[in-house]
């Protein structure tokens, strides 16, 4: 959930009938957390919505029926607001309309709901487009932003962590000599290994998987089952390999590829490179000295051949 300060930050457009139970009491409560701005004109919600568009929208769907759908027509295509979350406010359930609105509607409530559950809802759609914002779109893992919050969160666990960086040796070429789709398979294979093994070995609410973008993954797992994992991810990898590789390549043990030169070389075979740094409470100041820790142990197990990991030892 995001903490009240940041929730300060975010514009609500709220479509409502005037003196109709209960929006004045939900509009005091709102305004509590929100920034929001109340409509009761069809023309100036949307004039309003299209020059200055908020952070989520609650529409009270019996004042207006038809123009519901001219939001999905001339805004949520035409205009590219396609990650503008929608409540629906209706006053019993249909299930009908509700469902024909899925398209374009995000959740609902009914009017007879308290400001308590819309307040919730509200809170429910913005985490929801936070995750789909950062997540990859390839692997569906989360990205950049939810990886350094996690790291930083790591950083102050009182149980030792391991924080490990999983490269792809070797796919640039692959991906050059097998074309995109392929090295998206791969990719994909791997974020199922990643997924299915830690999630065997550790509790689901005690790790963290992550996809930087294209073949570079973290995972964050207690520091004592860190080995195991790397070796099963290995192991796992190193099985499901030769369904990506044609045979005759296989056989003869590597494929030809142009070089940055634009010569032909001998490529080897993909491979994985597991970097493992312990964090925990205390150990580093700053999430820059892991980076560069990570960094340093990456490039140490990226010189051994075929697939390795090491876990840094240093205090």
């Amino acid at each position: 959930m995001y903490h009240n300060e940041k929730l300060k930050d975010k514009t609500i457009f709220a479509f409502f009938k005037r003196k109709t139970i209960p929006f004045k009491i939900w509009t005091i409560e709102l305004k509590k957390f929100f920034k929001v701005k109340v409509f009761y004109n069809i023309s100036f919600f949307f004039e309003s919505l299209l020059f200055t568009p908020p952070d989520l929208v609650i529409y009270y769907y019996p004042k207006d029926p038809k123009s519901l759908d001219l939001l999905l027509k001339e805004l949520k295509v035409r205009f590219n607001l396609v990650k503008l979350p929608i409540i629906l406010v209706v006053d019993q359930v249909n299930s009908k309309i509700l469902i024909d609105k899925t398209q374009i509607v995000d959740d609902f409530i009914t009017i007879s709901q308290t400001p308590e559950e819309l307040l919730l809802r509200i809170k429910y759609a913005f985490a929801r487009i936070r995750r789909i914002s950062d997540n990859n779109p390839l692997t569906g893992l989360p990205g950049n932003t939810s990886i350094q919050n996690a790291i930083k969160l790591a950083m102050e666990s009182l149980q030792p962590l391991a924080v490990a960086y999983v490269d792809l040796d070797n796919f640039k070429a692959f991906n050059d000599y097998y074309g995109f789709t392929r090295g998206d398979e791969i990719i994909k294979n791997l974020s199922f290994i990643l997924i299915s093994t830690i999630d065997e070995l550790v509790k689901r609410e005690s790790y963290f998987i992550g996809h930087i973008g294209g073949d570079d993954f973290v995972f964050i797992v207690p520091l004592e089952k860190a080995e195991k994992i790397s070796k099963e991810i290995i192991k796992r990898f190193n099985l499901t390999l030769p369904n990506f590789i044609e045979s005759e390549d296989w056989e003869r043990g590597h494929f030809l590829c142009k070089n940055r030169k634009g010569h032909l070389q001998q490529f080897p075979f993909p491979s994985l490179s597991i970097a493992i740094v312990p964090v925990y409470k205390g150990k580093f100041n700053h999430i820059g000295e892991i980076n560069v820790r990570i960094t340093e142990v990456k490039n140490y197990v990226k010189q051994m051949p075929g697939s390795n990991y090491f876990i840094d030892r240093r205090n």
